[in-house]
C-alpha cells in the first residue's frame, strides 16, 4: 500500500481492489484512512500550531449502508489475506463502484475513528507533559474532518463451488 502512494515508484499495490479470499466469509471491505490533526501547544497566551497525520486500516464487513465495523486488529490482521480466486476486472470495478456510491453511509462512523484516534494522540501528549514534569502547558487536538480515505480493498469469499 505505500508503495501506492509514491508516484515515483512503479509499486504493484493499487488504491482499489478486489480478490476472493478464504479469509472473508462475506464482503469484506478495508480502508486506507489518513487522519490529519491540528495540535495547538498553549504556553501561557501564545499558541504553537502543529499539523500532525496518521493513517490507519479500518474495515467492514457488508454493505456501506449497514457496516458491521471490524475491531483494529481484525482489520490489520486482513491485511496479509492472501488472494484465492481471480476477481474479473469488470466485476472488481463494479464491486468498488459500490462501495466508492457508498461512502455518504460511512462518513460519520470514519469521522467518529477520527476523534477516537485524536482522543488518543492527546492522551499520549499528556503522558510526555507528565513524565517531563512540563508546567503551564496544555495540548489540544483537533480532527481535521472527513479523513481522507487513500484506499478501498475488497475481500470477496470464495465463490460456491
Amino acid at each position: 500500500m505505500e508503495s501506492a502512494l509514491d508516484p515515483l515508484l512503479l509499486g504493484v499495490a493499487r488504491r482499489c481492489g478486489a480478490m476472493r479470499t478464504r479469509a472473508a466469509t462475506q464482503v469484506t471491505t478495508l480502508l486506507l484512512l489518513r487522519f490529519r490533526y491540528h495540535i495547538v501547544t498553549r504556553r501561557g497566551t501564545k499558541e504553537f500550531p502543529l499539523l500532525a497525520e496518521a493513517c490507519q486500516v479500518a474495515g467492514f464487513r457488508g454493505s456501506p449502508s449497514a457496516p458491521v465495523w471490524l475491531s483494529p486488529d481484525e482489520a490489520e490482521q486482513l491485511l496479509a489475506a492472501q488472494p484465492d480466486a481471480n476477481v474479473v476486472p469488470q466485476q472488481a470495478k463494479e464491486f468498488i463502484a459500490r462501495v466508492i456510491a457508498g461512502m455518504s453511509h460511512l462518513e460519520e462512523p470514519l469521522n467518529d475513528i477520527a476523534r477516537k484516534q485524536g482522543a488518543e494522540v492527546l492522551a499520549a501528549h499528556d503522558r510526555v507533559r507528565s513524565a517531563s514534569r512540563l508546567a503551564g502547558v496544555r495540548y489540544e487536538v483537533v480532527p481535521q474532518l472527513p479523513p481522507d480515505v487513500l484506499g478501498v480493498y475488497l475481500l470477496l469469499p470464495l465463490a460456491a463451488q
